[in-house]
């Protein structure tokens, strides 16, 4: 559960990730804005996505200081608290909890593929929704190349059903039989139910509206930047469905959070979660953070240190208040 925001001095680390390329069908920015903040002793990171319908980060931060959080900046709160708890403890929040295994993100580019291959990645999950007659076409190719590789695909709200069917069909029966699931497959706001199968019979993921959405969909992706886990994971133990943990393409100090719940709805949840996106600091442009996570594979790798890690490059940042 979330708590209020009391009032203790909240300091803030602005910084800016690179990525290779545009991370979603609703962007074309390769630059990404948040901020980490320090409260009480703990560490937390704040990473709007405008297009996707968070306040921006001024905003976000202007509303953190006067007392009226956004969902992101109470989650953030939530985090530090978490955090600061367990460094004044000395220990790791990790301590007694595996995270799940995840799938690869991706985007469309060859490397990057064939990379996540190499790295033993037996899932990808690929942005699609903004050139799909280049997206089949990259998918029908890497299907083809890598048999074993199952794929989900996140059309970001971008498409409605009628043209994911399309889509859907052009990629043939072979390729179509490799797809776990497909997400956000319906325009935003269109309507309170979303079917669990789409054309094809292929399940359907919710990601953005997954508190409110009504219908039979098949899996609500958690994202820990937005979402409080427990609600979404009773309800999906009631009605039968998998979760899928993911981050919120953030700052890995964000990213490490979101394996923390992950990790700890897998304890108490078990099978429930299924594999999940944690590993994502391979899409920006590396520094001394992304590095003490490792090279992307299945398996996170929690940085050393208390609370989420970080000890030493965390105490080194430059802090100001927030005011």
């Amino acid at each position: 559960m979330n708590p209020s925001i009391p009032s203790h001095p909240i300091s803030i680390h602005r910084y800016a990730l690179r990525s290779k390329t545009s991370l979603n069908a609703g962007s074309t920015r390769c630059e990404h804005h948040g901020a980490l903040i320090r409260v009480d002793g703990g560490y937390a990171c704040i990473h709007p996505w405008p297009e996707l319908g968070d306040e921006d980060l001024d905003r976000t931060l202007a509303l953190l200081a006067s007392g009226k959080p956004t969902p992101l900046a109470r989650r953030a709160w939530y985090c530090a608290q978490m955090d600061g708890a367990a460094r004044r403890d000395a220990i790791s929040l990790f301590d007694g909890l595996v995270v799940p295994e995840s799938h690869a993100t991706l985007t469309t580019d060859d490397a990057a593929v064939r990379s996540a291959v190499e790295a033993g990645f037996e899932i990808a999950k690929l942005k699609v929704g903004r050139h799909l007659a280049q997206e089949a076409a990259f998918i029908r190719e890497y299907a083809g190349q890598f048999p074993h590789l199952a794929w989900r695909l996140d059309f970001n709200g971008t498409q409605s059903p009628e043209s994911v069917a399309v889509f859907l069909g052009t990629l043939g029966d072979e390729v179509r039989q490799k797809i776990d699931f497909i997400e956000d497959a319906y325009l935003p706001n269109t309507s309170p139910w979303v079917d669990a199968l789409a054309a094809y019979d292929i399940p359907v993921a919710v990601d953005r509206e997954v508190e409110d959405v009504c219908g039979g969909y098949g899996i609500a992706v958690i994202k820990p930047a937005r979402n409080i886990p427990e609600p979404l994971l009773a309800r999906a133990a009631e009605e039968g469905k998998r979760v899928v943990f993911t981050s919120y393409m953030d700052h890995p100090l964000g990213q490490s959070f979101a394996a923390w719940e992950a990790a700890v709805a897998r304890k108490s949840h078990g099978s429930l979660v299924s594999t999940c996106g944690l590993v994502t600091h391979g899409l920006f442009e590396p520094d001394a953070f992304t590095e003490a996570l490792g090279k992307p594979e299945p398996s996170f790798h929690p940085a050393a240190g208390t609370g989420l890690g970080f000890d030493e490059l965390l105490a080194a940042l430059p802090w100001t208040p927030l005011k």
